[in-house]
Order: C-alpha cells, then structure tokens, then sequence
C-alpha cells in the first residue's frame, strides 16, 4: 500500500507530536490512578492528573493481535480479517501509521508489535523468530512505519528475538544471555519467576531507552509519531532478579471469586476452571491452555496465587519506572506542551479471578475493561475523568482529529476528542469480538452505560449482566425472564453492529 508523503505547509499550526504508548496484557486495578492505593506508578499518574482518564474504555478483542490490529486500522476484528494470534493482519488496509506518514509525519515504532505470527507459520514473516535471534540490518519499513525496533515473544519462552534480542546481546556481552529457572514460584508452572537478569538488561529498559534515544533524535521541524510498546506484563511474570519495582504480595488485594458463581456461566467456563483442557482444546485459546502446569493454576494455593499477582503488578511498577525516561527526555526537549501521549493496553488479564487465569474466550471486566489516558497540555484540560464506555477502535479517528487529519468512512471508531474535551459526547457503547475456533467458539459483546451482553454464534447460551448492580459479573441474566426486555433490545443493537461490521468487498458500481 503506497500513500503520498505531504510535507507540512508552511504558516499552518503546528502539528501535535503523537506518542502511543501501549502495555501487553495489563488491568485497569495495576495503576493508582485507576484507586488502587497499594501500587507505586508515579508517572502514569502524572500523564492522568494532568490529561484526561477515561474510566470505562474496552479492547476491541480479548487476545493480542486482533486488538492490535483494530487499534492501528480503526476498524474491528471481522472487518480487519486478523481473528486471533497466529494469523496475520493485512497488508491492505491502512494503519494509522500509513496516514500520518503520507500527511508528513516520521513514524518510528519500538516494542512489541505482533502485527503478524512469529512462531510455527511456514511463511517467513518480519516477526518471525531468527534462527540466531537477532535482526542486525532491517530496521523497516513495517506497516506504514518507517523505521522500526521490535521485540518479539516473551523471554522466558525462548522468544528472545528482533531488535531487542541484538542490544541484549552486546548489553550483556553473550551469545546467549542465560535464563535459568527459578525455583521460588514454581508451583505457577514457571509463570511467575525472578529473571536471573539485571534490570538493565530487561525488555523494559531496552523499551524505554530506544523511545528515549528517537526522541532525542527528533527534530523539531517535523512532528512524529513514535509508539512504545511495553511487552509486559503479559506472561510469562518475570521480574529481573534484582528489580526494585517489587509488590509485597500481601499488599495485593485476591481474586474476584464467589462460591458457584461459574454454575449459571457457558459450559467452557467451568471446564476451564476445572482443567479440562482435553474436552475443549483449540489452537490459540490461551486460558484453556493455561490450566495445565504443575501444579495446574486451578491447584495453586493461596500463598502462590498471591506471590503470581505480585509479580504481575511489579511488572507493572517496572514499566512506570522505565517509562520515567521517555517523559524526562520529552521534557528536556522541550516538547511536551504539543505533544499527545495516549497511554493504554492491547487487553487486560484474569489473574485468577473467577478461577481463571490469562485470557482466552472469557469477556470478563478484567481481561476486556483496560486503561486508557490522553495527555496533552496543548489541546486538553487535565484532571478530567471521562465514564462513557468507549473502545480502543476509537483511538485512530482521535488522533486524526488532533492532527488535523480529515477522516472517512472506513473507519468504525469515532474522535474521543469531543468527550475529552468536554464539548460533546460520545456513543456511550463499546463493542469486543473474539473468534476463539471458527467452528465452536465464536462471541461478540456490547457494553452499555448498565448493561453488559456476550452473544456466542450459533449457540442457545450467552451472558447477561447487570453491571451498575453487579460490577464483579456474578449473576447471569441471560436466561432470566424479568430481563427478556433488555436482553432483547442489547441483542438488536448488537447484531445491527454485526451487520454492518462484516468485511466486503467495495461495491464499484450498480451493476
């Protein structure tokens, strides 16, 4: 796909620089100010006291690539084609990253991408591992960005690949830094361990450090847009063995659980609970996967399941910490003032809550619900707190607007600039898609300001839930008869959503 590169007019305002800073699998209740008072994320708080929160803002999927896909197109998961991880996003359809390069601005991206799969495709992708785990010349063009530093996988899986793989290697002065493993939270099946790393050798810190060195680099006569993305916390739960960015774990609130509450809940979610991984295995379908380990995570005690969701949220303090780098630089620089930072997360992460861990076919508050921040002194009042629920399909409209960037009808998202700013509103819904098996597990959500509603295709089962009176999910309304009203209403709206989200082909003319 080619787009025209425009240079800026002379005499037009100056353009806002755009970072997009995106995290890997993380929770609304990791940062403190999303209210929880036992996390230390300094910076992150800052970008929100001082930008506008947006409390209610949902993924468009519940796994990493499609989420990803729809936040760069602006358009869902069955329009953009990429289902699920291990599929590839197409190359035809325009990224944010095509439209602000062809409207003048230098587009750099580092971190994790996953734009396409990177493990098991017979067909060689830029994502896919190298045998030697470094890219030591290509640096892009990717996806309409035109220079790129990527980290591929997670460490503790044997992903240490791309361009992080490369600075490690001459960080460390190793062929192959070692990994062993850590005996501490065994019973998690080695997702949550202590890194035998230094924290300067962490992903983490190479993250931030490459943001840092593009912005020192930046030139102020052409705005950008640079994207930092953090392959944490997503899982494996490693922390450098020396990190400083520790959660006590009995600091860390348990997992939402209520005796039972699985009983009026799809068939899957009990079984996943259980372990039965047998009776539903799929490819890609992370939670049910999950079970297993030894002990399996549905086995775990509460000690161990308290020192994993410790890790999980270090992690997190981790980020916040490096993150400080990329601020500081911006600020020395002096561009901060024009500069629109968005902060937010592909999904979030069930953590064992409801007796479940990490993501899959679930559309749970904690994996679909993620944190979503706009700083921008220039163009924002700061302190503002936004409750509409809204998606992460809205980002790419939003940042054409800042940028003054006309948008079309391509995209589902609309601008959150009007509700950002406080002088307008926006659609007050938001809707999450996952196909978890083509020719089994197929669910569709719709969020409203009350309600929450998950249609499985085909299926005579579902989810309903009143979440203004049960914000934990625990009853299931969709076989209730007092709630056929709404039921019906929130099916309506999401089916005509459906409808009008399918990928075709462009209609050329009448006949």
């Amino acid at each position: 796909m080619k787009f025209l590169k425009i240079p800026a007019m002379s005499g037009a305002p100056k353009r806002p620089n755009i970072i997009l800073i995106s995290t890997d699998q993380q929770r609304t209740d990791t940062l403190g100010c999303y209210g929880s008072d036992f996390m230390k994320t300094p910076v992150i708080d800052k970008l929100a006291s001082e930008g506008v929160r947006f409390d209610r803002a949902y993924c468009s999927s519940s796994v990493c690539t499609p989420s990803r896909a729809s936040l760069f197109t602006g358009v869902y998961p069955s329009r953009h084609g990429a289902w699920h991880v291990g599929t590839h996003v197409p190359e035809d359809i325009p990224m944010l990253s095509h439209r602000l390069s062809a409207e003048g601005y230098r587009t750099h991206y580092v971190g994790k991408a996953h734009f396409q799969s990177f493990l098991g495709d017979p067909k060689i992708t830029a994502e896919s591992l190298q045998p030697d785990g470094r890219y030591p010349d290509w640096k892009g063009p990717y996806y309409g960005f035109e220079t790129v530093e990527l980290s591929i996988g997670h460490g503790l899986y044997g992903h240490r690949n791309g361009h992080y793989s490369s600075w490690l290697q001459e960080r460390s002065g190793q062929k192959e830094p070692i990994f062993p493993d850590n005996t501490e939270c065994a019973p998690f099946g080695g997702e949550a361990i202590d890194w035998d790393i230094p924290t300067e050798w962490h992903s983490s810190t190479w993250t931030s450090e490459r943001a840092s060195a593009f912005l020192e680099e930046a030139s102020e006569d052409e705005p950008f847009f640079l994207t930092v993305s953090f392959q944490d916390p997503h899982h494996p739960h490693a922390l450098p063995s020396d990190c400083p960015c520790r959660v006590e774990p009995s600091t860390v609130p348990p997992p939402i659980r209520k005796e039972g509450e699985l009983d009026d809940k799809p068939e899957h979610f009990g079984d996943t609970a259980r372990g039965l991984v047998e009776k539903w295995a799929k490819r890609g379908s992370y939670a049910f996967t999950a079970q297993t380990g030894n002990p399996p995570l549905n086995q775990l005690s509460t000690d161990d399941t308290q020192k994993s969701r410790a890790h999980y949220y270090g992690m997190v303090q981790l980020i916040d910490r490096s993150l400080g780098k990329v601020m500081e630089t911006l600020e020395r620089r002096g561009m901060t003032e024009n500069t629109l930072i968005i902060f937010l997360s592909d999904h979030g992460e069930l953590l064992g809550d409801h007796g479940l861990w990490f993501k899959g076919p679930f559309h749970y508050e904690s994996i679909v619900k993620v944190p979503l921040i706009m700083h921008w002194p220039a163009g924002l009042e700061g302190g503002r707190a936004v409750d509409s629920p809204v998606g992460l399909v809205d980002i790419v409209p939003s940042v054409l607007a800042a940028a003054g960037i006309p948008g079309d009808d391509s995209l589902d998202g609309e601008s959150l600039l009007p509700v950002a700013t406080n002088e307008g509103s926006c659609r007050g819904e938001a809707y999450v898609e996952l196909v978890d098996d083509p020719k089994r597990i197929r669910l569709r959500t719709i969020v409203t300001k009350d309600w929450k509603m998950t249609w499985y295709a085909g299926e005579e089962f579902g989810e309903l839930y009143h979440l203004a009176e049960d914000p934990n999910e625990f009853v299931n309304h969709w076989d209730d008869p007092k709630c056929a009203v709404i039921k019906a209403q929130l099916l309506s709206r999401l089916l005509n959503y459906t409808e009008c989200n399918e990928r075709r082909e462009v209609r050329h003319t009448s006949s």
